[in-house]
């Protein structure tokens, strides 16, 4: 008897959690979305990401509130992918290339000095192989909300080290963070240096314990991390082009009326173009910050060098199965 209490316990128990994880879009008026990223509330982002959850609600006249989770506070990048896939949370803001796993060529998003610029970057992701990857991704139960690809991160990327980094030599057994990609660490594995895996948020500390020599960060979350606190040189690599993508549990987008899928479409887009005017100016006045209090020295690269030593590595996806053949010819192209 007892047995069969205890399975039918844990079948009402399983009834009651996929209830709770399919809840928040049954009732149409009242749609309650966690959303969850990793840099913290008051950084440049985090600010775009409350105007994202205001917006919404003021939009949706209230029938859709946007939870927020700054800083990791549902957990690392990888577990946050893996919460949207499963439903229990319903947006990831970050980098595509965290859904790397879904598709291998959004790694391309990330190889160092494969884009030209932004613009080169932003026609590749609304050209046939972009979009491509796109439909590849909501086939995968993952939606990108901001479908223009316009939030842009940085604006450009700089790489904060203790001692000065300007030469393709000076990378020679450099301690460089690395974020959670295999691409990514084999890039600079290929230049020569020694990347160490580090989550974001333990990137200061990392730095402080000399675990890591270096770090690359988007420019506009600098100052934010305090990182120049314990890394006073600045390099401007502008290594690869960022943009932050609002990804949505497919699912869950279906279950919502057209009405506020369009609301989430629209004003995720909105979001970046906000974001935009205001990031050139917060950076101006954060770099400003960082000259006086952390006494920074900025270095300028000579950007044909490093993209030099990197290109091998460009074809070495193709063979390695990265990028079907052909493609970094493709993207070396794109005009």
């Amino acid at each position: 008897m007892n047995k069969y209490l205890s399975l039918i316990s844990i079948i009402i128990l399983v009834l009651i959690v996929s209830a709770c994880n399919n809840a928040t879009n049954d009732d149409e008026n009242n749609v309650v979305i966690k959303m969850g990223t990793k840099m913290p509330d008051e950084s440049l982002e985090g600010r775009m990401f409350q105007y994202f959850a205001d917006t919404v609600h003021e939009r949706s006249d209230g029938e859709i509130t946007i939870q927020l989770y700054p800083a990791e506070q549902l957990g690392k990048g990888n577990t946050q992918v893996d919460n949207v896939l499963n439903g229990t949370q319903q947006i990831y803001a970050e980098g595509i290339t965290y859904f790397s796993d879904l598709d291998s060529r959004v790694n391309l998003s990330s190889v160092p000095f494969l884009f030209r610029d932004f613009d080169h970057y932003q026609k590749f992701n609304k050209g046939e192989m972009g979009q491509d990857i796109q439909e590849t991704l909501i086939e995968n139960n993952v939606r990108i909300l901001n479908d223009e690809r316009n939030f842009r991160r940085g604006p450009e990327r700089v790489l904060l080290s203790k001692e000065p980094v300007v030469t393709v030599d000076d990378l020679q057994g450099l301690k460089i963070r690395s974020f959670e990609s295999k691409t990514y660490s084999q890039a600079y594995e290929h230049v020569g240096t020694n990347p160490t895996v580090v989550a974001w948020t333990e990137t200061y500390l990392a730095l402080n314990q000399n675990l890591v020599d270096a770090a690359a960060s988007p420019l506009s979350l600098v100052w934010g991390m305090k990182f120049t606190e314990v890394a006073p040189h600045m390099s401007m690599v502008d290594e690869y082009q960022q943009d932050v993508v609002l990804a949505m549990n497919e699912e869950f987008f279906q279950g919502l009326t057209k009405e506020h899928q369009n609301i989430l479409i629209d004003v995720a887009n909105e979001t970046g173009e906000v974001n935009n005017e205001q990031i050139n100016e917060v950076v101006d006045e954060q770099l400003a910050l960082m000259k006086e209090e952390h006494d920074i020295e900025m270095h300028e690269i000579d950007k044909e060098e490093w993209a030099e030593a990197f290109e091998d590595f460009h074809y070495q996806l193709e063979d390695d199965g990265i990028a079907p053949e052909g493609t970094i010819d493709a993207i070396k192209s794109i005009e």
